[in-house]
């Protein structure tokens, strides 16, 4: 069984959640694969970088860079192995894989989902602070209900509907796209790794 966990701010706003993500580890079944987000402290300085009128391109590259610099960090954290690209994971499945960011302008939610597929993963995890896909915007809403189950039919219905990178705050359209096109199993979790209060998508 292979599984590809794509963590970010969950883990490096909040080191404390490094335990909940080792114990996920030593109860898992199989193989894990791990895809390093940028953060938001990365995000932040990518904000300050974008003032200097740098090209977007250039910062692109940069924020994928960024990730692998977690990734980097990561792969010590959990005693795994960094990956620069996807021939380098595969090549190490049995060393807890860790990689980032692959191609401009895709976020590494869309890398997590294409690493899935590619891979042939029999489930992909998102690790969020929110924890789920929401019926309403969290941010906004502080009674939005979780959605704890949802069809990758039901899953495209709403991503017609808000159309805009961050689906809920929580995924993407880049990300969306991939999951529906090659039904993946994902899913939307909390940094806890409470899967019964997360969101699954199937079916």
């Amino acid at each position: 069984m292979i599984g590809v966990v794509k963590i970010g701010s969950a883990l490096f706003n909040q080191p404390g959640n490094v335990e909940h993500l080792k114990k996920f580890i030593g109860s898992f079944k199989g193989n894990l694969v791990f895809v390093a987000g940028a953060g938001t402290k990365a995000k932040e300085m990518l904000q300050i970088y974008r003032k200097f009128s740098l090209p977007e391109g250039f910062l692109d590259q940069l924020g994928i860079e960024l990730t692998h610099v977690n990734a980097r960090a990561l792969s010590r954290i959990i005693e795994g192995v960094y990956c620069r690209d996807f021939t380098q994971v595969e090549n190490n499945l049995l060393r807890k894989p860790v990689t980032g960011g692959q191609v401009p302008g895709q976020s590494t939610d869309a890398v997590a989902a294409e690493l899935a597929d590619f891979l042939g993963a029999d489930a992909l995890v998102l690790v969020k602070d929110v924890g789920g896909i929401f019926a309403s915007d969290p941010k906004k809403d502080p009674g939005a209900r979780v959605i704890h189950q949802i069809s990758f039919r039901e899953l495209r219905s709403r991503a017609l509907e808000d159309t805009k990178a961050g689906h809920y705050g929580v995924l993407d359209p880049q990300s969306i796209h991939v999951i529906i096109r090659s039904k993946i199993k994902t899913h939307v979790v909390g940094p806890e790794f409470d899967f019964s209060e997360g969101t699954l998508i199937s079916g």
